[in-house]
């Protein structure tokens, strides 16, 4: 299904190469606050962002969806 949805992104070297579905922007803010941390953040660049996204049901994730591919960014 095609929804609208809070995603955390990662880029490296201008180009996305991981997105991961967050249930709401506070829960990606903190996500992205550890993953800064524990990488160099001169290499990689993430963002929150509200996206529009082809998602799927996944019963094992934390929350329950996983984006299978953003369709803007």
């Amino acid at each position: 299904m095609i929804e609208t949805v809070t995603a955390l992104l990662l880029f490296l070297n201008g180009s996305m190469i991981e997105h991961v579905y967050k249930p709401d922007l506070g829960a990606c803010l903190k996500s992205k606050r550890i993953a800064s941390r524990e990488l160099n953040p001169e290499r990689v660049l993430f963002k929150c962002k509200i996206v529009k996204a082809k998602i799927e049901e996944e019963p094992d994730s934390k929350y329950g969806y996983r984006i299978v591919k953003v369709l803007n960014d």
